[in-house]
């Protein structure tokens, strides 16, 4: 994985450099955007985490519009503004999960599948 890609991976995924240096690199923030910056070579297990959690995202997306023609009424996701309005209706997930979730939805809201609420 090139720096470029990793900065593009942790956008898509709405991540802030603070979260995917805390969630998935496990290390500092300056250590992350070296790794974005190109400066320092990044890890295999941070690619590997990144990709994966790319792959959970289509996963999810994928299972949420076969159910989209299951459904009687409309068609909405929830969209929390904060983790913490996350927090109260999810509470065993973290904030990596918030921001997947915040991803999955914005996406399918511009895709027109879902309306956000």
């Amino acid at each position: 994985m090139t720096n470029l890609e990793l900065q593009a991976y942790r956008r898509f995924l709405m991540l802030k450099v603070s979260e995917a240096s805390e969630y998935i690199g496990k290390t500092d923030v300056e250590t992350w955007r070296k790794w974005e910056n190109g400066s320092l070579p990044i890890p295999e297990n941070v690619a590997i985490a990144m990709k994966e959690l790319k792959a959970f995202r289509n996963e999810k997306i994928k299972l949420i519009i076969n159910s989209i023609n299951d459904r009687v009424g409309s068609n909405t996701i929830r969209y929390f503004m904060t983790y913490l309005e996350f927090k109260k209706v999810n509470p065993d997930l973290d904030v990596l999960q918030w921001r997947l979730h915040q991803s999955i939805a914005t996406e399918l809201y511009f895709r027109g599948l879902e309306k956000l609420c």
